[in-house]
């Protein structure tokens, strides 16, 4: 239904009168698709989408859609087999079980932002190094000005240490050409490799500019650069602690000839606009993701006229999706809504009236269209390691 029929049916309801009245009344018809979106789920604001990352074992963040309101389900895009249905389970039940559950989701949010977090065992990563000491896999050195370099048995990612230094000027780092040979045959530019980095403070934060990646048979004639990461891997900002980048294999340059199967070199640089003190850099990992549907109910009523999901009309040519058995439900929550800035001799009858027509209409429709929305559970019964978690 276009804008346009929506405003003649509205006009209709206030017996035939003027809209002129009602101020901004594309805001209004968005507080009205807010309110019944807080009260039911439309069947047609489901949307099927492709997750914006692949999944990867152990990373958990991934971004949500614009407009996601709730999860309906979660899927391997191909060959999804009957026992490929995720569990939504609590935020802290979520972090407690990552390291041993599967296919297992949290929805969670983080100053405004919402996203969803998902341990789906696919395939397990292939380390680069684990970077726990020095020298425990090759010697760490450092890169242009860099000093201070030290394993932190204190602050770590995973394993027993971290390798930790200081950046003095922008393009610091650290690298490594005398590592055990790793195979990336399997991987080679199908993989992304994941550069986790610690940062102290919020001071430190807003200097670092952006993380690189190289890696090859060596760090001067054979290797790949990765695209500078701004970010981290799920798209959120740089942040103080620890910090986990996704470097594309497909988007890498590659110079001279790479031979995969004997990659035995790795360098990490920063690029910062002042000195950056105790960086740490622990357990480099390559990781081939598989690709995911998310269904979910949309938190959008409207499209435009180039098919645009939208949250609020801007012109009366834009549309608003819901079909026939959903359409009363929000003329008449417009209908309370344009009453109360009215304020005529009618918006009493008007509110009361509506309010009437909508207990009904809610029941019916929440009957014919039960809400298909996971929900949040606080336990899986079973026993941790027994296939249940």
């Amino acid at each position: 239904m276009t804008i346009t029929l929506v405003k003649e049916n509205l006009s209709a309801l206030l017996h035939g009168g003027t809209l002129n009245k009602v101020r901004n009344i594309e805001a209004l018809f968005q507080r009205a698709a807010d309110t019944l979106l807080a009260k039911c789920d439309p069947i047609d604001t489901e949307r099927i989408v492709s997750l914006s990352s692949t999944i990867y074992d152990d990373v958990y963040n991934y971004a949500l859609p614009s407009d996601y309101k709730k999860l309906i389900d979660l899927y391997p895009q191909a060959d999804r087999q009957s026992h490929d249905a995720g569990v939504r389970i609590q935020a802290e039940k979520f972090d407690l079980t990552k390291g041993f559950a599967s296919k297992k989701i949290s929805i969670e949010s983080s100053e405004g932002t919402k996203f969803i977090r998902i341990n789906w065992r696919t395939r397990v990563p292939k380390l680069f190094n684990g970077m726990n000491t020095l020298t425990a896999n090759g010697t760490w050195s450092a890169v242009g000005s860099a000093t201070g370099l030290a394993t932190d048995t204190i602050t770590k990612y995973s394993g027993s240490g971290s390798v930790r230094f200081n950046l003095v000027a922008t393009g610091d780092g650290i690298q490594n050409t005398t590592m055990t040979v790793v195979d990336l045959t399997d991987e080679d530019e199908v993989a992304d490799a994941f550069v986790p980095f610690y940062l102290k403070n919020s001071a430190d934060v807003a200097l670092l500019t952006s993380v690189t990646f190289r890696w090859g048979n060596d760090l001067t004639a054979n290797y790949w650069t990765g695209v500078a990461q701004t970010a981290q891997a799920d798209g959120t900002a740089f942040k103080v602690g620890w910090n986990l980048v996704k470097v594309p294999w497909s988007t890498a340059t590659e110079t001279g000839t790479v031979a995969p199967a004997t990659v035995d070199s790795g360098r990490v640089t920063f690029a910062a606009t002042a000195a950056i003190t105790n960086i740490r850099v622990d357990n480099i990992t390559f990781a081939i993701g598989k690709s995911f549907d998310i269904k979910y109910y949309s938190k959008f009523l409207f499209k435009n006229t180039a098919g645009t999901f939208i949250t609020r009309p801007t012109t009366d040519d834009d549309t608003m999706i819901l079909d026939s058995d959903a359409v009363n439900l929000f003329l008449h929550e417009c209908l309370i809504a344009a009453a109360h800035q009215m304020e005529g001799v009618d918006s009493g009858f008007d509110i009361n009236f509506a309010r009437q027509e909508l207990d009904v209409l809610y029941r019916r429709y929440r009957a014919e269209h039960p809400s298909q929305a996971k929900k949040a559970i606080a336990y899986y019964g079973g026993t941790p390691g027994r296939g249940r978690w």
